[in-house]
Order: C-alpha cells, then structure tokens, then sequence
C-alpha cells in the first residue's frame, strides 16, 4: 500500500509548516537534478505559494533559470 495520498493545492502549502524533507526537481533538455533545499518555507496560504532557496552557484539554479521551471516534493 502507497503512503502517497492526492492533496488539494488550497492545502498544499501547509505542508511545509511541520519542517519536511523539500525537494527541489529540475529538468532542461534532458539534463535533470534533485536536491534538497536547506530552507523552505510557506509564504501564503490563497494562493499557495512555498518559498525555497537554491543557491545561484548551484546546477539545480542552471536547470531552473534554463526552464523555468521546477518540481517541490515533500
């Protein structure tokens, strides 16, 4: 039986307040990284937003600014 459950995006955000393991997932043209963030936090809860810091020297930072985008897994 999976441990992972769905959980609603309202709700999401304060997931982060109990001090989780947050992972930073990023991807560019096939290039890929995980890492985890040393300081996470929620920032507001409508709308969600979590706040993480990725060092600018780090490749997770060169994946992300070449994309965009990033994954958060708690």
């Amino acid at each position: 039986m999976s441990q992972m459950r769905p959980v609603d995006l309202d709700h999401a955000s304060r997931l982060v307040n109990h001090g989780p393991t947050v992972l930073i997932a990023t991807e560019h043209q096939g290039r890929r990284n995980l890492m985890a963030a040393a300081w996470s936090m929620p920032v507001e809860f409508t709308p969600p937003r979590i706040a993480v810091v990725v060092d600018k020297k780090t490749f997770t930072r060169e994946l992300l600014q070449a994309s965009g985008r990033f994954a958060i897994g708690l």
